[in-house]
């Protein structure tokens, strides 16, 4: 049996003919830090280096993995920004609502999720430190 019929047959079930997959071992996960653990659901994504990126329940991250490519997450984040997936107020609080609304400045940031591996919070920390530094650079310049 050759090399590549034996990765093949390696793949979980999900990865079988499913040209976006990515292997989510060590990805690193991240989250709004908006997101609240009392919530029913907390998104987390993983980009990888080929531009795909992964989006799960961090809660239940059983549950599955979506894959997105380069241009479906542009979409999404383009139609993010315009409103289209804006949760019906009814659902929110009035904090959430203002929020959704504009109306309450918020600083939100990605952080790691704490389900990442040992190796996928090493990779959250080089990738730090390579942001740290291109952007000592560009101030120096």
């Amino acid at each position: 049996m050759s090399e590549q019929t034996e990765a093949k047959r390696d793949l979980p079930p999900e990865a079988m003919g499913n040209e976006k997959w990515h292997d989510t071992t060590h990805a690193v996960w991240l989250r709004s830090s908006l997101s609240k653990e009392e919530s029913e659901a907390v998104v987390e994504v993983a980009e990888f280096e080929d531009g795909f990126r992964a989006v799960r329940d961090g809660k239940s991250p059983e549950k599955g993995t979506l894959f997105f490519t380069p241009a479906e997450w542009e979409a999404f984040v383009l139609g993010a920004r315009d409103g289209e997936f804006d949760i019906p107020e009814e659902y929110l609080t009035e904090e959430e609502a203002a929020i959704q609304r504009g109306e309450t400045e918020v600083e939100a940031t990605w952080v790691p999720s704490p389900l990442n591996t040992p190796e996928a919070m090493e990779e959250y920390h080089r990738r730090q430190r390579e942001e740290s530094e291109r952007e000592s650079t560009t101030e120096d310049d």
